[in-house]
């Protein structure tokens, strides 16, 4: 049967006039930049993990002087004395890296002209102890050789811990954190150093203006 002359069928399909696509567009997309807003949020939070994450693993040590790394697994190393530690004109204490890197441990006393602090002054020609490892990483350690709770001076390897002679507190050779013991707080601590060919050096600047944690 046809329709009656006049009369339009209903458009159930219809596309949406220009009027309304104008309308549409000029609403504001509340839930695309809630969307956006939830991803940024997402995301700077991530960021924030991430760096503390990396901040609480940073390893200590400065440059890389095996590359490889060390392997200290059921070892056991005394410190030895580092004969090639020496004062420069330039104002630098310099160690050798082929002493050190054979060695793996070592210290030596760098003489001040700075008084050492009292309770500290024990050692002959105002000295203040230090040591060097090569950390598992294969990174440059240089520390005091000190566990100022306890004024010990003396340390050795077990494992992969550096491990104090006197109070037998444990910190970990890569970031010298505290393992065990009762001084996890209070490890060597590091010095900056740069290295020149064979040669380990170290300001003796920082040297004379150490001062003790507690």
């Amino acid at each position: 049967m046809s329709e009656p002359k006049g009369e339009r069928p209903a458009n159930r399909g219809a596309q949406p006039t220009k009027k309304e696509r104008f309308e549409e567009a000029g609403k504001f997309p509340v839930r695309k930049v809630m969307a956006a807003a939830v991803a940024v949020v997402v995301i700077a939070v991530a960021v924030v993990i991430g760096i503390q994450l990396y901040n609480n693993s940073t390893e200590a040590g400065g440059p890389v002087v095996s590359e490889g790394g060390a392997n200290y697994a059921d070892t056991s190393l005394d410190m030895s004395p580092l004969t090639s530690a020496q004062k420069t004109e330039a104002g630098t204490v310099t160690l050798s890296v082929a002493e050190l890197t054979g060695k793996k441990i070592g210290g030596f006393v760098y003489s001040r002209s700075t008084p050492m602090p009292a309770g500290y002054d024990s050692i002959d020609g105002n000295g203040l102890p230090l040591l060097a490892y090569v950390a598992p990483s294969g990174r440059l350690v240089v520390a005091t050789s000190m566990c100022e709770p306890c004024h010990s001076y003396d340390f050795h390897i077990e494992g992969n811990e550096l491990v104090c002679n006197t109070c037998f507190t444990r910190w970990d050779l890569n970031t010298l954190e505290g393992v065990s013991g009762g001084c996890l707080d209070y490890p060597p601590q590091e010095v900056k150093t740069v290295v020149q060919g064979d040669l380990i050096q170290v300001q003796q600047a920082e040297l004379e203006a150490w001062a003790p944690r507690i």
